[in-house]
């Protein structure tokens, strides 16, 4: 039976045991770090991912397919318990707003102005219309259009219910927003498809497989920082992730007030 080492032996090896493990734990801090820097990342208590791009400048945004969504656990303020879909659009840009919080939350509350939305097509290489039909419902199983929802409605928190045709959908699709919080210089809105997603008699999103959140946060003077996420899932959405990311533009330059297809695409 050999001796166990004692003195100086038995003391560097303790050291070394000890060294790896530190480099170990550095390594695995490095990694861990490295994989929050390349997710999403709402601007909610950590600097948002994309960084937000400047004013008079189109937003940075940033596209993540399934493979890097593998080990990303959504931050608790998307509220997103069940997760992301199979592809995630992020974008973020700065705009001027002289208006009270009130008045933002209005241009959520106005869906009929979403009617003639326009984005860049990548099939058709040009501009067209995206949504061709927007209003107020009110319920998931209402037929019955209602006027636009005012600051004030959707301030009580409460499921408000919208349907929308898309241009490159059949039938209507119905939508459910929720203002998540609203301050004087904080908002968060929330949107999903309450009904499928169909292309002629296919299916191509289930109920709940189109996610949007929105973050508005006070800057600068009369600045305002504008944070998307658009989630989707859904083997369509890995193919046509330029599609999805013109479509998240044309949302963003309608909520920031400027024209959808007044600037050069994201995505080609």
């Amino acid at each position: 039976m050999l001796d166990r080492p004692r003195g100086p032996a038995r003391a560097r090896r303790i050291v070394g045991r000890l060294t790896k493990a530190a480099v170990l734990a550095v390594l695995l801090a490095c990694a861990s770090a490295a994989l929050a820097q390349n997710a999403p990342q709402p601007p909610c208590g950590r600097p948002p991912q994309p960084a937000y791009a400047r004013v008079g400048e189109p937003p940075s945004f940033r596209v993540w397919g399934e493979g890097g969504l593998a080990s990303w656990i959504p931050p608790a303020c998307t509220g997103w318990t069940v997760g992301a879909g199979n592809l995630v659009v992020a974008l973020a840009g700065t705009f001027n707003y002289a208006g009270s919080a009130d008045g933002l939350l209005d241009r959520f509350g106005a869906v009929s102005a979403a009617s003639g939305i326009r984005y860049w097509s990548v099939t058709d290489n040009e501009w067209r219309d995206l949504i061709t039909e927007s209003a107020g419902i009110d319920g998931p199983e209402s037929k019955r259009r209602r006027p636009d929802f005012t600051a004030s409605e959707m301030k009580l928190g409460r499921d408000l219910y919208f349907v929308q045709r898309d241009s490159r959908a059949t039938g209507e699709i119905v939508y459910k927003m929720r203002v998540r919080e609203a301050s004087a210089d904080h908002i968060v809105v929330e949107m999903e498809n309450v009904t499928p997603v169909r292309k002629f008699i296919v299916t191509i999103f289930g109920p709940g497989e189109i996610k949007f959140l929105y973050f508005l946060d006070r800057r600068a003077g009369r600045s305002w920082g504008l944070f998307a996420l658009l989630s989707a899932k859904s083997s369509f959405a890995d193919s046509n992730a330029a599609s999805f990311v013109n479509r998240a533009a044309a949302f963003y330059r309608h909520f920031t007030g400027v024209p959808t297809d007044g600037a050069p695409p994201l995505a080609r």
